[in-house]
């Protein structure tokens, strides 16, 4: 099931491997989430503006606040509650462990 998801997955990419538009299906969305927080080290605390740019340098569409949003809220990545500090979840791997490649 969850290769028929990456297969449909690579018609909203661009060729820069951009994301073009959110998906609608929880799974599907759940893989790109994940596509992210692959590039973000487990071992380093970033701004909020530094994940910003993770997320814009894989996104061709210009909601950045969604995706950190739904990051966390998949528990991807964690925060401080005022917002000045993120991290990778170190358990998210384990999570996730069957939708990832």
């Amino acid at each position: 099931m969850i290769e028929t998801y990456y297969k449909k997955l690579a018609s909203y990419y661009d060729s820069e491997g951009r994301l073009l538009q959110y998906p609608s299906k929880k799974p599907m969305r759940i893989i790109v989430l994940i596509k992210i927080a692959e590039q973000i080290d487990m071992d380093r605390k970033y701004t909020e503006k530094e994940i910003n740019e993770i997320i814009r340098q894989n996104i061709a569409f210009t909601d950045i606040e969604l995706i950190r949003r739904e990051m966390f809220q998949y528990r991807l990545i964690g925060r401080l509650r005022d917002g000045s500090e993120y991290w990778a979840e170190k358990d998210w791997r384990s999570t996730y462990e069957e939708m990832i490649r």
